[in-house]
């Protein structure tokens, strides 16, 4: 059994609600001015064992970062993050301290936004073309060379997004592993952290061939650097 670490804080004078974890309540655990949010008694290997119980785990460990997230500044931990002993624990809060305490200085007025661009598709009509011999060959050709355009418009406008965010914000990261979806993370004032209908829709507009879809206000789970895991 281990001691589960969902999320690091600096403790606050108004009482957390502290949510559900996996399996039972989760606690806090102090270690001077840092504190983890804990829940005890967790198997991991059991947790990891079949992939339905693995997800719903995973899915618990992103919801109390959440409900934490909203009440709190914090550093959520990844998912996996487990003491053998709350000894162990403090003694690794009390080594990390100053790290910690550094990292949850810098962010504890930020808020995370992700926003997910899809590539769109230009609908393929070669199979409905009219045509015979050399005009199909043509035809073909045309179609091609659009198809070509297409794409190479997709990724200017793909550089033009990052750029219209780089001139609104300052702590911006971006994955493109995956070839069917990209992402840029970015990071604003926790006391204003709305982006405006106008501005996502001037994204839109000006990347006509992506589909964009912009994240509720999150924790900064990008930006973390040496922390747990």
């Amino acid at each position: 059994m281990s001691i589960y670490a969902y999320a690091l804080l600096v403790p606050i004078a108004s009482p957390l609600v502290l949510p559900l974890g996996m399996e039972r309540n989760t606690e806090l655990v102090y270690s001077s001015g840092l504190a983890a949010i804990v829940e005890p008694e967790i198997s991991l290997e059991a947790l990891q064992a079949k992939d339905e119980r693995l997800l719903q785990a995973v899915l618990n460990h992103d919801r109390v970062i959440r409900e934490l997230f909203l009440q709190t500044p914090l550093l959520p931990l990844r998912f996996g993050n487990g003491f053998t002993s709350q000894e162990k624990l403090l003694n690794h809060l009390e080594k990390h301290q100053q790290q910690y305490l550094e990292t949850l200085t810098q962010l504890r007025d930020k808020v995370e936004y992700t926003l997910k661009a899809t590539p769109c598709n230009l609908l393929d009509d070669s199979d409905t073309i009219d045509a015979k011999g050399k005009a199909y060959l043509l035809a073909k050709k045309q179609r091609y060379q659009t198809q070509q355009a297409f794409q190479a418009q997709q990724c200017e406008q793909w550089e033009l997004l990052n750029q219209l965010i780089l001139k609104t914000y300052t702590n911006v990261t971006c994955e493109t592993r995956q070839p069917d979806v990209r992402q840029i993370h970015f990071l604003t004032q926790r006391n204003n952290s709305t982006v405006s209908t106008e501005q996502f829709s001037l994204w839109q507009v000006q990347c006509s061939h992506w589909q964009l879809a912009l994240s509720e206000p999150l924790p900064p789970y990008h930006f973390l650097k040496n922390t747990l895991g």
